[in-house]
């Protein structure tokens, strides 16, 4: 029998209910792709379209989560290996727009996978080693960097000084296109001198 919420939807024998809705708005807002809401609500792909629109469930949506689910609609949705990749993003301290950028995503959805208000089942304690780095620390210290731009002028691939590191190659051309740490200058020459980790 169909069920008509008044202010909800109609859907395939799933009852919603207002907590039900902002939850799914929550999933919009963190990216996920519908068909992904749609099965584990047990709800139509419509109706989850419907609660994004304001066409089902307006009024049990409030301002804020409207505007999050608005501002991930320019982004592209993740799948599971990409908000792993995230999270190893944010892991080694690199910056929310810098991941937003690499990942075809919204700053607020990095924030949100970053508070766990998303794909928070994939790893529940990286909000709490999060909060345990220093603020604003991008997992290299200023003397790291130098030597970083210092290998880079010195013909390394950004891959074998990542290595070496411990960050991504991405962070290593953010450091090299002066995305990041623009202001450190390079090493100098024959500074803590090391073998080419490729021979």
């Amino acid at each position: 029998m169909p069920v008509n919420d008044s202010a909800g939807s109609r859907t395939r024998g799933a009852r919603l209910d207002a907590k039900q809705a902002r939850a799914i708005a929550g999933c919009i807002a963190a990216g996920e792709r519908h068909t992904q809401i749609a099965e584990r609500f047990g709800v139509s792909v419509e109706t989850v379209g419907a609660i994004k629109s304001g066409k089902r469930w307006a009024g049990a949506i409030d301002d804020e989560l409207r505007a999050r689910m608005g501002a991930a609609s320019g982004g592209t949705a993740l799948d599971a290996a990409g908000a792993r990749g995230v999270m190893a993003a944010l892991e080694v301290g690199r910056p929310g727009s810098e991941i937003a950028a690499e990942f075809g995503i919204s700053p607020s959805m990095v924030s949100a996978i970053k508070r766990g208000e998303a794909w928070s089942a994939l790893d529940p304690e990286l909000p709490s080693r999060l909060a345990q780095r220093p603020q604003r620390g991008k997992a290299l210290t200023e003397d790291q960097v130098a030597l970083i731009k210092r290998r880079l002028l010195d013909g390394w691939s950004s891959r074998k000084v990542a290595a070496e590191f411990g960050v991504s190659a991405s962070t290593v051309q953010a450091i090299a296109q002066g995305r990041t740490w623009a202001e450190v200058e390079p090493g100098e020459a024959g500074e803590n001198p090391a073998e080419d980790p490729g021979g």
